[in-house]
């Protein structure tokens, strides 16, 4: 049976997960559907069948399957959300309804950042994880910017990268700042974007600039539609956040922590050494020895 039992009030994210194994045009499909959302909700069923190499009969397949009346009800859904997206009050609205005060809010939600944290590793392509992994290791200097809650994740990263050796910086300002900040941008640099929900203008002149002067740009994002706007070397796309309780940093916060992870472990003993002297300076500045346990030495 092609028609899945799902509510009107699903997400398209919760609709896939729901209807379990796909073919694998339906899946073509349905990933395209998540990734390109905008360009989706504007296609007929035969440009979608060609821009995921299948055919029309299986995009209407696929949207039946998807639990909808057809491509029409698909792409109303599709639009649906494209603008929930764009609205932070909706947003906010739409988690509080899914959730049930009643029955208790801190399980849902830990179960909400458990489901999207599962969605990260089919979204990102290993190309594009070794492409970013690369541009950070390579980079004389990182800047990292974040506008409003993703300015934290910003701050946090460049911190992180600091710790582990690789010089960094974050950007937060926006208007005219933001042209000063931009001026410290050297080609030998990279640039880290975090943009959960939207691509602001700002964020699209910083990796603009970016390309213009040859330095590298990664872009974080869930609005893969808005990231193709931009100028940006790797995009690692964002699962959507809008459908379930979980914040929309957290996807955010695990895949950079990921990623300084994997710069420290390709260069493990200068990183350790890099934290060996920031406990000195702590022990320094503290004026006695701290609680800290002794690394055993080496062979």
């Amino acid at each position: 049976m092609d028609n899945v039992n799902t509510s009107r009030s699903e997400s398209l994210g919760q609709r896939i997960r729901k209807a379990g194994k796909l073919a694998s045009g339906e899946r073509a499909v349905a990933d395209y559907l998540q990734r390109h959302p905008e360009e989706a909700a504007i296609s007929s069923a035969a440009k979608l069948g060609e821009l995921t190499g299948t055919s029309d009969a299986t995009v209407i397949r696929t949207a039946r399957k998807l639990g909808f009346d057809g491509l029409n009800d698909l792409k109303r859904s599709l639009v649906d959300h494209l603008a929930r997206r764009r609205d932070p009050a909706q947003v906010l609205d739409d988690r509080v309804q899914r959730l049930r005060p009643e029955h208790g809010v801190l399980q849902p939600v830990i179960d909400a950042g458990l489901t999207l944290l599962g969605d990260v590793p089919a979204l990102i392509d290993s190309t594009d994880w070794t492409r970013a992994v690369a541009t950070l290791n390579d980079a004389g200097h990182v800047w990292t910017y974040g506008i409003g809650p993703s300015a934290a994740i910003a701050d946090h990263l460049a911190l992180s990268l600091r710790r582990a050796g690789k010089p960094a910086d974050s950007w937060t300002a926006t208007g005219f700042r933001l042209a000063d900040e931009l001026l410290r941008l050297q080609p030998a640099h990279a640039v880290v974007v975090i943009a959960p929900l939207r691509v602001f203008r700002e964020i699209g002149i910083v990796l603009g600039h970016a390309h213009r002067i040859g330095a590298r740009s990664v872009l974080l994002t869930e609005a893969i539609d808005e990231a193709g706007e931009t100028q940006a070397d790797t995009v690692l796309p964002l699962p959507d956040s809008t459908e379930g309780a979980a914040n929309e940093l957290i996807a955010p916060l695990t895949i950079l922590h990921a990623l300084v992870l994997e710069l420290v472990a390709a260069e493990r003993t200068s990183a350790v050494e890099q934290y060996q002297r920031l406990n000195e300076l702590r022990t320094e500045i503290a004026g006695t020895d701290l609680d800290i346990s002794r690394l055993p030495e080496g062979p």
